[in-house]
Formats: C-alpha cells, structure tokens, sequence
C-alpha cells in the first residue's frame, strides 16, 4: 500500500507541473467558446426565474465531456511508455514493489492530475451560474453529474491512453483516437455505424437518459437507446437505470482489462 500511494502522489505532482496539461484543456475551452458559443448562452441565457440549475448542470457537462476527453487522452499517451524512453521501467521493476500496483497508482496519480483542468473548467462555469442566479444546488448537481457522467468516461479514456502506446507510437494513437471520439461519440447512428448512444459510449448518455433519468426541458435530449434504422441497436438498450448503472459498470471493467492486458504485455516484454 505504501508503494501504491507512492506511486500516486508522485504521479500527481509530477503530470500536474506539465505545462501542457493545463494549456490543452484551455486552448479547448476556448475553441468552444469561439466557435460552438452554445455553453455561454445555455449557462447565462434564461431569465432568472426560469433558471434550472439540474437541467443547466447536466447539459454543461455533457458538452464538456464531448470535448474536452480528446486534449485529456492525447496528454496521457506517452505516460506508461515514458518509463520505458527513459531507461527507469527496468530499475523499478527490480524493487521490490508489486508491478501491478505500481501500474494502479500510476494510472490513478496521472489520470487524477490530468483531470484537475478539467474538474476547475467545470467547477468555474458552475460556480459563475451559482454565483449570477443565486441557485447554491446547481453546486450540488454538478457534483452528481461529475461523478456520474463525466469520471468513469474519464476512467475509461485515461486506461487505453496509457495502455495502447504500449503497441503503436503515442503520435499514432493520438491520431486514431481522436478519430475513434468523434466517430464512437459524436457521429449520428442513423447516418453510419457508430458507438454513439451505446452503453460503452464514455459520453455518459446512459447516465443522463438512465440513472439521472433526465431528457432535457423539452424531452428531446435522446443520448441513450435504440435509434431507428441504425445498426449496433443490440448496443443500445431502452435507457432505464438499470442500463445506465451498467454502462457505467462496462466502462470501468473495460478500462480495468486496458491495464491488465497493458501490464501483461510489460511483463512478456521484460522476461
């Protein structure tokens, strides 16, 4: 336990002192502001006693977490591999620590500091529409939806950031992945085959439709489910909570085989 907290907190300190971690997420906030200009009006738009802060919560952090995971996986690529450029992957496995754990506080320590930005863009926003409406529970709600949307696609993305460089460069990966969210996520399923408003989509659309049960002010906000004449609808069952829980509950075990498969192929390559 000591080396995994070890690992955490050096992990930590050191992803969060990279420059990069706090300029990409910036330079993505801001390309949202300039081009979508959608986060604003949804946050400062309605009078205020029409203010919803649920209703605001969970639609400001489903357009962050349609954006900004793609800075927060390209910044998490070279994580795991960097031990290995560096020469320091054989010292460290020769210490006595377990490689698994070692592994776990790593993934933790560098997801946790790589997240930081992210946590502070939202917690910013929140605050702002607190603060201007005067509604205290939107605080409240942007937790909720944290915690229920946002962190396990986090989770997940952050798991094969560290683990797929072990197979193909880091330049590489970056460029598939960036592909694989705005296809897997972003891409309409009645238009192509695509992940989106599957139960392994890291948006977090079951956790909205499901486990939060909310559809937006007019009920059309469908992030979740069957769409008619798509393909991969056996991904994509009705959203009830049920379905929601266990989209969350696929996406930690995905991420969870990630790391396995990623220290099994560490250990094959150091034998």
């Amino acid at each position: 336990m000591t080396t995994f907290l070890a690992a955490v907190r050096y992990e930590f300190r050191m992803q969060l002192r990279k420059r990069s971690v706090w300029l990409v997420p910036a330079l993505i906030l801001v390309m949202i502001l300039m081009i979508g200009g959608s986060l604003l009006r949804d946050l400062f738009e309605p009078a205020p006693g029409e203010a919803d802060p649920k209703q605001t919560m969970i639609l400001l952090g489903l357009q962050l977490q349609a954006v900004l995971p793609i800075g927060y996986g390209c910044l998490l690529a070279d994580r795991l591999i960097r031990d290995d450029r560096l020469r320091v992957a054989p010292v460290l496995d020769a210490t006595p620590s377990r490689p698994g754990l070692r592994l776990l506080g790593k993934y933790l320590g560098a997801a946790a500091a790589t997240a930081v930005p992210i946590i502070l863009i939202y917690a910013g926003l929140t605050t702002a529409y607190s603060v201007y409406y005067g509604q205290p529970a939107a605080l409240g709600w942007a937790a909720v939806c944290f915690g229920v949307v946002m962190l396990p696609g986090l989770l997940f993305v952050a798991a094969f950031a560290l683990a797929v460089p072990l197979v193909m460069p880091a330049p590489l990966f970056r460029v598939l992945f960036v592909g694989y969210w705005l296809w897997g996520n972003l891409a309409p399923p009645e238009v192509m085959p695509t992940l989106a408003n599957t139960v392994i989509q890291p948006v977090g659309g079951y956790a909205i439709n499901g486990v939060l049960n909310h559809y937006g002010a007019d009920g059309d906000l469908v992030t979740a489910g069957p769409v008619a004449g798509a393909t991969l609808n056996f991904l994509r069952p009705d959203p009830t909570a049920l379905a929601g829980w266990l989209s969350i509950a696929i996406l930690l075990a995905l991420a969870a085989a990630a790391l396995a498969s990623g220290q099994a192929l560490r250990t094959l390559r150091t034998r």
